[in-house]
């Protein structure tokens, strides 16, 4: 195969800017996520649920649901990275499909959150029974005090985060 337009500039660095510690905590962290967020992994367990659609934007609707209950399309908008118009789309194709519901929020008179309905619960429910699997297989041969340890460091950690994103929303 062709090279095509290659610079044999001999003085180019090829190593990562990040350096080469294996306990980085920034390079763990990325690696995790990159994993997470992987086309791989999610069409591993879009396939693992049986998810009905092949359509990623509405699994990834029906999975942020599933973690954290109704939200507001907005919310859902941030939480993935898509317009607000392409948003409202996959959730009209979640209700054609009777996975989503749109509902008043309660706490909001013009408010409407986007929430599962029975039949999108039991796909959330294969989503986190396959989380589970997933986590349960990584960390086979992590002793009882070690997961626990990893558990309780991960909720401080996303706690922690969660309050700094909130303080930094709020300057803003």
């Amino acid at each position: 195969m062709a090279r095509g337009d290659v610079d044999s500039d001999a003085s180019a660095d090829l190593s990562a800017v990040i350096g080469g510690d294996p306990l980085d905590l920034r390079l763990s962290l990325a690696s995790i996520v990159h994993w997470a967020d992987s086309t791989a992994v999610r069409r591993d367990v879009m396939a693992k649920v049986a998810f009905p659609i092949d359509d990623m934007g509405m699994f990834l609707v029906v999975n942020q649901l599933s973690y954290n209950g109704a939200m507001r399309p907005v919310e859902l908008s941030l939480a993935l990275g898509m317009t607000a118009t392409n948003m409202s789309k996959i959730v009209g194709r979640l209700v054609q499909a009777g996975l989503v519901v749109r509902v008043p929020a309660p706490d909001d008179d013009r408010g409407v959150l986007v929430a599962l309905t029975d039949d999108g619960r039991v796909i959330g429910e294969r989503i986190m029974a396959v989380a589970e699997a997933n986590l349960r297989l990584v960390l086979s041969d992590w002793s009882p005090d070690e997961v626990a340890d990893l558990r309780r460091t991960m909720a401080r950690l996303a706690r922690v985060h969660r309050s700094v994103s909130e303080r930094r929303a709020g300057s803003a």
